[in-house]
């Protein structure tokens, strides 16, 4: 008995843990054309980061800016009209997603996780 109830406190605690390590967010807002709305996640390299947006006119895209915000991540660039990405973070540091709009105003629920 002793070594079930030591079993399932190792894995409740392994299953807290992991539960602990992800970080998901969903954040709804709205974008004035030209304007931009910004959201800054933390994460370590070879973190997994997945984001995704939806919009009431399909019209909300966002860019992922790595730490510095000099570049942007290949295929959430400023040209890619990126609506849902992943994939691991090259660099430790605070990276930027950048909500905007491709037509008029846009109202969005953006969506990110880091694992």
């Amino acid at each position: 008995m002793k070594r079930a109830t030591a079993y399932f406190a190792l894995v409740t605690l392994i299953c807290f843990s992991l539960l602990a390590c992800s970080k998901s967010k969903t954040v709804s807002g709205s974008v004035i054309r030209g304007e931009r709305a910004r959201q800054v996640v933390n994460a370590k390299a070879g973190q997994t980061l997945d984001v995704s947006i939806t919009s009431d006119e399909n019209n909300a895209v966002f860019q992922i800016y790595s730490p510095g915000e000099k570049e942007t991540l290949r295929g959430a660039g400023e040209t890619d009209d990126a609506m849902k990405w992943s994939g691991k973070v090259p660099a430790d540091g605070d990276y930027v997603i950048v909500v905007g709009p491709t037509r008029g105003n846009a109202s969005y629920k953006l969506t990110y996780s880091v694992k």
